[in-house]
């Protein structure tokens, strides 16, 4: 039996983590990391299935059987029939949707026991996994590699998200200068007021004290400004590892694609006989 999900999974993570830049923490997701997985047993099924004898049972005069319970099934190599023969009798067929019919000369009986020798879909869960040592070090390198080439295609969010704040970053620093201006004004109309004998009001300090106030706003858009800069050095600092890192991810997915080559069997058409 081979090794669970969750033991494929952190090793897959591991391999990620271990290609970071020092100080650089990055989080995958277990389900993100999953569907990777997921996706390369699809591919290596395609490449090297997983072998299965299924027993079928006939009909009374007929030769066809009913395959729609074969789980994950890929497709058939051929049949054995009567069974538990020596030499095994192989027997050949044709298909359609989810009926087989045998191509033999006599009709069986009923409850007649056939085996189809099936190649399906691979399966790996918490529970079990029908990969073997060899396909399971495939498989951690392509999830590996297409795991960080996603996350790669995510920096690009990155990059966007970070210059939008450089749009905002100006609109702060209009909104910052506006209001510095305004305090420019209005300290200059206070000044005009100093030593005059004014009747109704101080206005000299209340326009200082207008200027105070847009002064306050001024710094406020200021620290807003800061915010959005900090934002965007985070956000452009995520895009400094990708391209070291893009190189390793290709990299393992052209030895991933090779070890799927390598493991892929060449399906073999033959005739038996009836």
């Amino acid at each position: 039996m081979g090794r669970p999900l969750s033991v494929i999974r952190t090793i897959v993570r591991q391999m990620l983590n271990d290609e970071f830049v020092s100080g650089e923490v990055k989080d995958f997701a277990d389900d993100e990391i999953g569907i990777h997985i997921m996706n390369c047993v699809m591919e290596m099924s395609q490449a090297k299935p997983y072998e299965v004898k299924e027993t079928l049972t006939t009909s009374s005069g007929s030769k066809k059987l009913d395959i729609s319970s074969i789980e994950d099934l890929l497709y058939i190599d051929w049949l054995e029939y009567p069974v538990d023969q020596d030499p095994v009798r192989k027997k050949g067929f044709e298909k359609f949707a989810d009926i087989i019919t045998m191509l033999i000369d006599t009709t069986p009986s009923a409850d007649e026991t056939v085996y189809a020798y099936c190649k399906k879909l691979h399966s790996i869960s918490e529970d079990s996994s029908t990969l073997s040592p060899d396909m399971e070090h495939v498989l951690v390198m392509g999830a590996a590699a297409n795991t960080a080439l996603s996350w790669i295609n995510k920096v690009r969010g990155h990059v966007a998200e970070a210059v939008k704040r450089i749009a905002d970053v100006n609109t702060s620093i209009d909104n910052m200068t506006a209001r510095i201006e305004q305090a420019k004004t209005d300290l200059t109309s206070g000044r005009a007021f100093i030593n005059q004998v004014n009747y109704g009001g101080n206005p000299e300090s209340d326009l200082a004290m207008y200027a105070s106030r847009e002064l306050a706003n001024a710094n406020q858009y200021l620290s807003q400004a800061q915010g959005y800069i900090r934002e965007m050095q985070t956000r452009f600092s995520v895009t400094g590892v990708v391209n070291s890192y893009q190189v390793w991810a290709n990299n393992k997915l052209v030895e991933y694609k090779i070890a799927l080559r390598r493991m892929a069997e060449p399906k073999i058409a033959r005739d038996y006989p009836r």
